[in-house]
């Protein structure tokens, strides 16, 4: 809670309207009248403040405050000629413990301002911060947001890494080279296909115990473009130790990663790969929000990947951009939305079509036909949950997913098997349905990957729906056994 007494004398009762100063300090200050109540809750001011468009917050403040320049300046600790800037446009204040100040000097709910704010009875809307489980907070989308844009303004940002799962001490070197970045991309490149072929579950550590040694090398000296490369390889590491995370139902550990990771890639900003890893990361993202059968906050970071697309220096590469369209097809079509699912796939279609060799970054090698089938294959079975006459179509693709996935990528197989069945489930193919559910579960038992159980319960669910078809309840005993053993 803002003290009652004045900032400045320390004795006189202070106004919160007025920076936190008493009535006879205020005048010294410059005010001519105190801030109107609820100032910063007007809707100007609260697109103002939620674009972090200081220009216009501080226009208005001296409007109706009467304050100068000069005078604003001195309250905010900055410089006459930096408050001029910020009010042209010239210049915008992005640092999180500037954002800080100035929503403590004028009194700025801090939420309005991106700030994740515990609020207690005695301190509404302070800028105190909790460790708190990143599944459930509410303000997860903010901050994926300001990591994207690169603003400072959420202030985990700022003390992400000292608290990012499994730290251990770190090995530092005075200088690197492009060898050792070599070395880095293919520490990625080797858990990804072990998550491909096995699941998560048996690297997550060690994956994190990587990333805390590369993590260690970010101040290391190095050529300018070799310093890019070390970025975007260590936002790629975070990217890979995110999604092994997620793969074991580990979320609050893979969302920190993943966050991580893209404030790193957005560092990045002139390697010409930092735009895909940044998209990629925030269609992760999505992907767990509606593995977390959250499809509104899936939506909304396939749209933040969608603009980071097209706001970033270098283009993403047109595989990613397939795969935004892929996973906005997803989002549409958990929400029960046909129409803007259609259009969603055929422009995923189209894009993939186009991806070439040349043009494809080094991590989405693993982008082949089979996925891209079990891609839009996903999309029709969600479909096809509300809508039954989707089944078919979900089937024909998902079916030449499994076909084609080789036997090196047999987690992805794994994942798909058990929304196979559940699409056989909704055109009523109960024989194919059950056939299907146990190759599913023969699949899943042999990997180390919880999401592929997470799988196998959702077919369990659908399969209750039919349980006086033949074959059933030898399926559903099937199933239990897996779940019982993984626990």
């Amino acid at each position: 809670m803002r003290a009652h007494s004045c900032r400045s004398c320390g004795t006189s009762p202070a106004l919160d309207a007025a920076a936190g100063l008493c009535a006879g300090c205020a005048r010294a200050a410059g005010f001519r009248q105190p801030l109107p109540p609820a100032f910063f809750t007007t809707v100007a001011m609260r697109n103002a403040l939620s674009d972090h468009d200081f220009g216009v917050v501080f226009t208005a403040i001296r409007e109706h405050t009467g304050l100068s320049q000069m005078q604003l300046a001195s309250l905010l600790d900055l410089t006459q000629a930096r408050v001029s800037e910020v009010e042209s446009g010239a210049r915008r204040l992005t640092g999180a413990k500037l954002a800080a100040r100035i929503s403590g000097v004028f009194a700025i709910p801090a939420q309005l301002l991106g700030f994740y704010v515990e609020t207690t009875v005695d301190q509404p809307g302070n800028l105190a911060t909790e460790e708190v489980d990143w599944v459930d907070r509410r303000d997860f989308i903010t901050l994926a947001t300001a990591a994207a844009l690169g603003s400072r303004l959420h202030p985990e940002l700022d003390r992400l890494l000292s608290f990012l799962p499994a730290h251990t001490d770190p090995i530092t070197r005075p200088r690197i080279g492009a060898a050792d970045v070599d070395a880095i991309e293919a520490i990625s490149d080797g858990f990804r296909r072990w998550d491909l072929a096995h699941g998560g579950g048996l690297c997550r550590t060690a994956a994190l115990s990587q990333l805390h040694q590369v993590v260690a090398l970010d101040d290391a000296v190095c050529a300018p473009q070799v310093r890019g490369r070390l970025q975007v390889a260590t936002a790629e590491l975070a990217s890979m130790a995110g999604w092994l995370a997620y793969d074991v139902e580990d979320h609050d550990t893979a969302r920190r990663l993943w966050t991580y990771g893209l404030g790193t890639a957005q560092r990045a900003d002139d390697h010409p790969r930092s735009s895909d890893l940044m998209v990629v990361i925030l269609l992760d993202m999505a992907h767990q929000a509606l593995h977390l059968h959250k499809p509104k906050d899936a939506l909304a970071f396939a749209q933040l990947a969608t603009a980071t697309a097209t706001s970033r220096r270098y283009p993403v590469s047109t595989i990613t951009a397939g795969y935004i369209s892929a996973v906005t097809a997803w989002c549409w079509a958990m929400l029960g939305e046909p129409d803007p699912t259609r259009r969603a796939l055929t422009a995923a279609r189209d894009q993939y079509s186009k991806a070439t060799l040349d043009t494809t970054p080094p991590w989405a090698w693993f982008v082949t036909d089979a996925e891209i089938a079990a891609q839009q294959g996903h999309s029709l079975h969600l479909l096809s949950l509300t809508r039954p006459e989707y089944a078919g179509p979900a089937i024909a693709q998902l079916s030449a997913a499994v076909g084609a996935h080789p036997d090196e990528h047999a987690r992805s197989r794994a994942v798909v098997l058990p929304t196979l069945a559940v699409s056989y489930f909704q055109a009523d193919d109960t024989d194919s349905a059950v056939r299907t559910g146990h190759d599913a579960v023969t699949a899943v038992t042999t990997l180390s990957s919880e999401r592929c159980y997470a799988r196998l319960r959702d077919l369990d669910a659908v399969a209750a729906r039919h349980q006086r078809a033949a074959g059933v309840v030898e399926l559903r005993a099937d199933i239990a056994t897996a779940l019982a053993a993984s626990r």
